[in-house]
């Protein structure tokens, strides 16, 4: 007698993987932004608001007055898939074969140490990847891993946002440390009223900025106001000022709470998956393969300030 193991893949070590509906919304702006799941293609976000209109109470007579308005806003995701074959026989005669197991299945799977450390520079990689393409997304963008979905930033374009540069500053002038305070109290200034009061707000900026905006506090000694987690207040408001990778590379910020920003993603284990195996073809090659469903939408764009440099 012995084992019939014909039926069975050949065996592979896995890491505990965090799973990817975790890496979707550990950006920095995505653990702000709101969620909406179970989206496999396109799905209509609906949203209500109502007024308040005050009548004389001192009689019996009755007038309706007001108006519940319900609109809806549709939010597509994008497919998105990434797959990486890795050979294990590539380490041998590199320095790295010495953590590899021994025995004729000793390139079947990585070594422990080479999996830890790919794992985690995998994750981290997607986790950037994602921050930027939810700001700067556009499915006809040229660059591959932005045209999968549309980002907050074509979303905001296309509405109605309030113009937040106010003193008009110019391409050829630029955002300075002698400039930043006044930029920001500039769009401060133009938050529109019905979310003035919102202990959400936030400037999202690029890190470049914000690295403008902390020098411009040390200059007026305003040490006080600067944040140690990378997050600080602009100074006497209660907006916050975020430096943001998302807008790496580009001269403009968003003002708005933050739940205005919408994330869309599937979240159905069947679509959304991470998984490292081996080729059950060959047996020779390691896969790396990774799926998920995202997108992004904002609620209100009207109630965005939006900053763009004059050409």
């Amino acid at each position: 007698m012995s084992f019939n193991v014909a039926g069975l893949s050949a065996y592979i070590e896995n890491a505990d993987f965090p799973i990817i509906a975790a890496i979707q919304v550990s950006s920095d702006t995505a653990a702000l932004a709101t969620k909406q799941l179970g989206i496999k293609g396109s799905s209509k976000m609906h949203y209500l608001t109502s007024d308040v209109v005050f009548q004389d109470g001192a009689n019996c007579t009755r007038s309706a007055s007001g108006t519940t308005t319900l609109t809806d806003r549709t939010i597509t995701v994008g497919d998105v898939a990434i797959y990486e074959n890795l050979c294990a026989k590539d380490l041998i005669g590199k320095y790295a074969q010495i953590y590899m197991a021994q025995g004729a299945a000793g390139d079947k799977v990585l070594p422990a140490e080479v999996d830890a450390a790919f794992m985690q520079q995998k994750m981290e990689g997607i986790k950037k990847q994602l921050e930027v393409s939810d700001w700067q997304g556009d499915t006809l963008s040229g660059t591959n891993n932005l045209s999968y979905y549309d980002g907050w930033l074509k979303q905001i374009d296309a509405g109605s946002p309030v113009d937040g540069n106010t003193g008009g500053v110019t391409v050829a002038t630029g955002v300075t440390a002698a400039n930043i305070i006044a930029v920001l109290q500039g769009m401060f200034l133009s938050i529109p009223q019905n979310i003035r009061g919102r202990e959400d707000l936030s400037i999202f900026m690029p890190r470049e900025y914000y690295d403008l905006y902390v020098v411009a506090l040390i200059n007026a000694n305003l040490f006080h106001f600067i944040g140690e987690d990378g997050v600080s207040k602009l100074h006497g408001t209660n907006v916050s000022v975020r430096p943001t990778d998302g807008l790496l590379g580009l001269d403009r910020m968003i003002l708005t709470w933050n739940g205005n920003l919408v994330i869309g993603m599937d979240g159905d284990e069947e679509q959304d998956n991470l998984e490292v195996r081996l080729d059950p073809v060959t047996e020779k090659n390691i896969f790396f393969d990774c799926n998920f469903k995202r997108g992004t939408q904002v609620f209100y764009t009207e109630e965005c300030v939006e900053f763009t440099l004059v050409p």
